[in-house]
């Protein structure tokens, strides 16, 4: 019985796990509105409460882990940042890591 309550989208994009002063590569594996699962590439566990970022899409997610298998994550979305515009100070550090990955200079 699948319990989710919004259907899943599979996807292979890059990502940045975010938690204090870290940040860790991973891929997104699949998402929906309220969710997202993650493969991280190496052996860490993110924080409960980190930030997430689409480097393909420039969208950041505020998230609480939910469970873990091996190196994938279930994480649940608590807030969305658009990164292709003004962000609050919440999201700086995401966008200038997004940024970076397009290759641009933040201004924030």
């Amino acid at each position: 019985m699948d319990r989710r309550q919004a259907p899943r989208i599979a996807t292979q994009r890059a990502g940045k796990v975010l938690g204090g002063t870290f940040a860790w590569d991973c891929v997104i594996r699949d998402m929906s509105d309220n969710g997202l699962r993650v493969q991280m590439l190496a052996g860490v566990r993110p924080p409960v409460r980190a930030q997430l970022v689409d480097l393909l899409d420039g969208v950041a997610w505020d998230v609480d882990t939910i469970w873990q298998k091996d190196r994938e994550f279930g994480f649940r979305v608590i807030k969305t940042y658009d990164l292709r515009g003004l962000t609050p100070a919440s999201a700086r550090l995401a966008k200038n890591i997004w940024a970076a990955s397009q290759g641009r200079v933040s201004a924030s």
